[in-house]
């Protein structure tokens, strides 16, 4: 194999994606590419290496002795690269750096949530840094803070992990939901968890203890889902009662398909964090960056230009 180069650095970042993919049908959504397109990448890739690194047939994708070597390498040459440019970052000037924020879904309809602000001042200052961003729950930011993948997070965690440094930031108020043709709105009270037995709920997930109904029992945990917008189908299917963030369910309640159930007692506040690990110096963008996003939340961005 000849030395590598941006081609090759490529073609195993491909790699990679396929692997934790599970398979070149899996990656083609989150590489954009045609499945062939990937093919004829992932040939150029052996060719260039001299070996084969996977199989691909009727008995699915798998790696080969070789390609789980390549994949091990590769993860440790992108973690380098990693380290070099934030190491290269915090001894240049910011305006050249890089930075990988994930935030939880469906923030930007909640008034409390100022993260765009903070996003547009921060771009204003410093147009030339570039930023990586991911949607994700609370759990896989954390595991990806931990593992070193990402700089900065935008949580919602019931259990704060050790390693990982919390910065409040807002909060948004979760009610229970149904559509509107749901039985449990005949109810002429207010709802109480009783009256819930016999209707399926929409859980957050066996790892989400967090609802007011995480720990009742008897209940029809039929479904469950971490991510806003597949509650919010479940919901509307009229199948289900379950949470929502009363900003991301006020476009269904004003067209009169979804509606907020009458349980103030079973109603709760999730908090928000800006999350960073601990035990790590912040790059100089990253740093500028997290200034930023708790100065707007915090009503200190008057001056934050001059700052």
């Amino acid at each position: 194999m000849q030395k590598v180069n941006d081609f090759d650095i490529k073609l195993l970042h491909l790699f990679i994606t396929i692997v934790e993919s599970g398979g070149f049908s899996a990656a083609q959504f989150k590489l954009n590419m045609h499945q062939s397109t990937i093919s004829t990448k992932m040939n150029d890739l052996e060719t260039r290496l001299g070996m084969t690194l996977c199989h691909r047939g009727r008995r699915g994708f798998r790696l080969t002795s070789d390609g789980q070597k390549i994949y091990q390498y590769s993860k440790e040459l992108f973690k380098d690269i990693a380290r070099f440019e934030c190491r290269l970052d915090s001894i240049r000037n910011v305006s050249h750096g890089h930075i990988h924020l994930a935030l939880t879904d469906n923030l930007a309809t909640n008034p409390q949530c100022r993260i765009q602000q903070a996003i547009r001042h921060f771009c204003n200052d410093f147009p030339r840094v570039t930023i990586d961003t991911d949607i994700r729950d609370s759990y896989q930011i954390e595991m990806m803070l931990l593992e070193g993948k990402i700089e900065l997070g935008i949580t919602s965690s019931e259990t704060p992990k050790d390693g990982l440094n919390y910065t409040f930031l807002f909060n948004e108020k979760q009610c229970l939901y149904c559509s509107a043709e749901h039985p449990i709105l005949n109810l002429a009270r207010e709802v109480q968890v009783e009256d819930l037995l016999k209707y399926p709920i929409v859980e957050r997930g066996l790892a989400h203890k967090i609802t007011p109904l995480s720990e009742a029992k008897d209940l029809m945990h039929l479904a469950s889902s971490t991510n806003m917008e597949a509650t919010a189908h479940l919901i509307l299917s009229g199948n289900f009662v379950g949470y929502l963030p009363d900003h991301y369910a006020f476009i269904w309640e004003q067209r009169g398909e979804m509606v907020k159930v009458n349980a103030p007692s079973l109603e709760y506040l999730a908090d928000f964090h800006l999350t960073t690990l601990d035990s790590k110096e912040q790059s100089l963008a990253a740093a500028q960056l997290m200034n930023a996003i708790v100065n707007v939340h915090h009503n200190q961005d008057k001056d934050l230009h001059t700052a």
